[in-house]
């Protein structure tokens, strides 16, 4: 079985249509987007549109991050969250906001995804809601560990914009890369990734995207109702 998996957009429209139609030519089973489809990026309406048409022509399952549930909460007045993330952060949520006016109603998320003995969820296995990073063994290990309590061997989150990986006997948890703000030095390009699993075995195999990151930074750039500093912020880790 194959299993497409495209997470954390953040904005970036032209590396999430690429990655999309990277997926429909390597062919797949099911394709998992995980979560966080805004903020960060300039485009947000092109991005709920490309995440639309992949849910009703893909059969794509988009499973909820935290800054898909930001704008919900937005939505409904509760800042609870949003109080609570920096300062450049809140100008590119309040700018995205501007843009869409409220969440869509009809963009749909569940807060996890499993096939046989495989979970899908944005952040880590912790439960939905808990925004705690997969970003050291420690943390790893701790998800294997409940990987294992619920009766899974493998775990494929996103989140932390970086690959990780985690393998013990019990359970193995993943990471793996995003499309906007891609975080490794190691891997800078944008990813999405496949996974390929029967009924003993799972393997990943990363994908890069090819574009161009110029395009991207000098949208953001042109965005003169951000401030230059939230602006240079936002551009930063496309390089």
């Amino acid at each position: 079985m194959r299993i497409a998996v495209i997470s954390d957009v953040h904005g970036a429209a032209r590396p999430f249509a690429k990655a999309l139609d990277d997926a429909r030519s390597e062919g797949f089973d099911h394709l998992v987007l995980l979560g966080d489809l805004l903020t960060y990026g300039v485009e947000p309406q092109a991005c709920l549109e490309l995440a639309r048409n992949a849910m009703a022509n893909d059969g794509a399952v988009l499973v909820g991050g935290n800054h898909d549930q930001l704008y919900v909460d937005m939505t409904l007045g509760n800042r609870t969250y949003f109080d609570a993330i920096p300062d450049w952060i809140q100008e590119s949520a309040n700018w995205t906001m501007r843009q869409i006016t409220q969440w869509p109603a009809d963009i749909q998320w569940q807060e996890s995804w499993a096939i046989g003995q495989a979970l899908f969820a944005h952040a880590n296995p912790f439960g939905y809601g808990d925004w705690t990073y997969l970003s050291d063994e420690v943390r790893l290990h701790r998800a294997a560990v409940a990987l294992a309590s619920q009766g899974y061997r493998w775990g494929i989150f996103g989140h932390l914009h970086r690959p990780m990986q985690y393998v013990s006997d019990t359970a193995c948890a993943y990471v793996v890369g995003s499309i906007g703000q891609p975080r490794s030095t190691e891997h800078p390009l944008p990813q999405w990734s496949m996974v390929e699993l029967d009924r003993d075995d799972l393997s990943i195999t990363a994908h890069s995207v090819d574009f161009n990151p110029e395009e991207h930074r000098q949208a953001i750039q042109q965005t003169t109702e951000l401030t230059q500093a939230t602006r240079d912020m936002l551009c930063r880790y496309f390089k």
